[in-house]
Order: structure tokens, then C-alpha cells, then sequence
């Protein structure tokens, strides 16, 4: 990485507090609500890599626009807030406000799943260069932007390119590298490599945690492989049904797994040599429209109790390691 353009990250603190995010959809004249994101609560201080970890359907995405403050008239924060903190500036996602739009790519920027909805198609990759700079008031350089490729191991000539002309992979670093090109406090990566080959996947997976290292960016991690979160991320969250059921560090989570959800999660990661057959989580992912009351994964829980069913917990410590749960068996 070249380092000599970048500029003294500021101290970031997050706060998620008692965040509930849904969705409005219409259907046959019937209006629901699918409740994506329930009371999500963590804090995330200084240059930190979390991992929001679920599989596909649990709200990883929904929190991830929540994060970055992408709401629309489709998804709305309900209740709770997102507060940045970079420095002694405060910025905050919450239902009645939304200032997190005027830092975007500058404070805060965005990786989503697909490259291409990121990229212009009609645009060659030194316009979409230039359209990021000149909307900040910063004048185009190609020399800086070119610089800025190397970092991201990509050559001079993409510039000039058109999307559609770079293959999965060139097309993901063009998208990291406008993300990091502001040098942003905060990077959201929601899913980075899902439609990768094993080999970029594992390309990109280093790329990141060395902007990470070198930028000392807070850096939120989405992915539904839980195997990609070891030596990579420093802090974990487990996400289920729109609620954080663990949360604490990679380590501690990972050696000694809590919410019976983490460890059917765990327990599907393979291991060369090992032949026996693993077991799927019993029933279907939960309702986001129609959630059960009680512990969402209750239904699927193979150890819920009667108390399950009917109240949800709360996340709460149950060691000094920062490591929180929130499931009934340990109360």
C-alpha cells in the first residue's frame, strides 16, 4: 500500500441504540411490514473490523443501508438511531433525521454487493473518477487516481474502460478503490465477494483487511460465510431474523460459540479429512412480516424452554470479555 497520501484518521465511535428498521411492501392491495432490523443495539469504537454474520434473509443488508443511511420511502428507521461520532462531529440516522448523506464517501462510504450496480455502464472509470471528485469540490488528478489504482492492484489502463469490459474481480477492486478514494473513516463492505471465484475472493478478502491496516478505517464486514470472519475480523456480530443473538470478539465467539444458532453456524464450516455428514438447522428461516413474539430462532431452537416462546431477550454480557448473548439458557 502507498501510504503517503493518507491523511490522519479522526476517532470514530458508532452507536447503535434500540435500532428497529422496516420495510413497507404492498401486495394485492394488502400493505405489510417485514420487520428486517429489531432492536439492534452495539457500539463499535475506533479502527475496528466487524463482521455482521446470517444467513441469507436475516437483515444483514437492511442494517448495512441503515449503517451508511441509505433510507428511502421503501425502508425506515421505526425507532432507536445511529449515531457517528468522528471526532467532536456528530452525524445521526434516526426517524426523524438523517444527516448521514452529507459524509458519504468523504466520512463514509459504501461497498454493495454487486459491482456493477455500483458502476456507471455508460461511463468509462475515469468519468465515474471524476463525477466522485468534482461533486466534493476536489479537482480531478489522473496521476493521484492512478496512484490510487496501484494500491488496489489494479492497472493504469481501466481508466480507460467501460464496466462491462473488466472482468468480476477488476470490476470489485474498481468499486474499493472509489470507495477508499476519499480516504472515508468508515467503510460498509455489504457482501464483497459473494459472486467471486474462490481465488479473487480470497484476493479481495486481503485487499481489505489491508486498506483496513493501512487506512485505519472502521471497517463493518457483511457476509453469510461465517468461515471468511477468522483473520479478518476482530469483532463479530451473529445476526437472526432481524436480531443480533451474539456479539462479541472473533476469538472468544469462535472458541466458545454461545446462542445454539452460532453454533449450528459453526458446525457447518468444513474441515479437510472430515467425512461426516452435517447437519442442517431443523425448520425454515422466520417470517420478517409474522416474527414469533418470543426468541426468533425459537421455533428452530432444539433447547427452547417455555420462556422462549413468549419474550424476547436481550443482549447481555455474560463474561469479561465483552462477549454478549442474547438467549434464555444463560439467565
Amino acid at each position: 500500500m502507498n501510504k503517503a497520501e493518507f491523511k490522519k484518521q479522526e476517532t470514530v465511535r458508532i452507536e447503535v441504540k434500540d435500532l428497529k428498521a422496516y420495510y413497507t411492501t404492498e401486495q394485492y392491495g394488502i400493505t405489510k411490514e417485514v420487520k428486517a432490523v429489531e432492536d439492534v443495539s452495539i457500539n463499535i469504537e475506533g479502527s475496528s473490523f466487524l463482521a455482521i454474520v446470517g444467513e441469507s434473509g436475516c437483515g444483514k443488508t437492511t442494517l448495512s443501508r441503515v449503517l451508511y443511511g441509505a433510507v428511502d420511502s421503501n425502508l425506515s428507521v421505526v425507532e432507536g438511531k445511529v449515531c457517528y461520532f468522528f471526532g467532536d462531529t456528530k452525524h445521526e440516522v434516526s426517524p426523524k433525521s438523517n444527516s448521514l448523506k452529507n459524509v458519504w464517501w468523504k466520512k463514509i462510504s459504501y461497498i454493495p454487493q454487486g459491482s456493477l450496480s455500483a458502476l456507471n455502464p455508460v461511463r468509462k472509470l475515469r468519468d465515474i473518477f471524476s463525477d466522485l471528485t468534482t461533486s466534493h469540490g476536489i479537482a480531478f488528478e489522473e496521476p493521484r487516481v492512478k496512484t490510487h489504482l496501484e494500491t488496489v492492484n489494479l492497472p493504469s489502463y481501466v481508466l480507460r474502460m467501460y464496466p462491462f469490459e473488466l472482468s468480476g474481480g477488476m470490476r470489485q477492486r474498481c468499486v474499493i478503490a472509489l470507495a477508499t478514494f476519499l480516504n472515508p473513516d468508515v467503510i460498509i463492505a455489504d457482501e464483497p465477494t459473494s459472486a467471486l471465484d474462490v481465488i479473487t475472493q480470497r484476493d479481495i478478502l486481503n485487499l481489505l483487511s489491508s486498506i483496513q491496516t493501512d487506512f485505519k478505517s472502521t471497517f463493518i464486514f457483511i457476509t453469510h460465510d461465517i468461515s471468511l470472519v477468522p483473520g479478518l475480523a476482530d469483532i463479530m456480530a451473529i445476526m437472526y431474523g432481524g436480531c443480533i443473538v451474539e456479539f462479541g470478539p472473533t476469538e472468544s465467539v469462535f472458541k466458545e460459540p454461545l446462542h445454539p444458532y452460532t453454533k449450528f453456524l459453526l458446525s457447518t464450516i468444513p474441515t479437510i479429512g472430515d467425512k461426516t455428514e452435517k447437519e442442517s438447522i431443523p425448520g425454515n428461516p422466520v417470517s420478517l412480516t409474522n416474527p414469533p413474539p418470543g426468541c426468533r430462532f425459537c421455533p428452530r431452537c432444539p433447547l427452547s424452554k417455555e420462556i422462549c416462546a413468549e419474550s424476547r431477550p436481550r443482549l447481555f454480557e455474560v463474561d469479561s470479555r465483552l462477549h454478549q448473548v442474547a438467549c434464555w439458557l444463560y439467565k
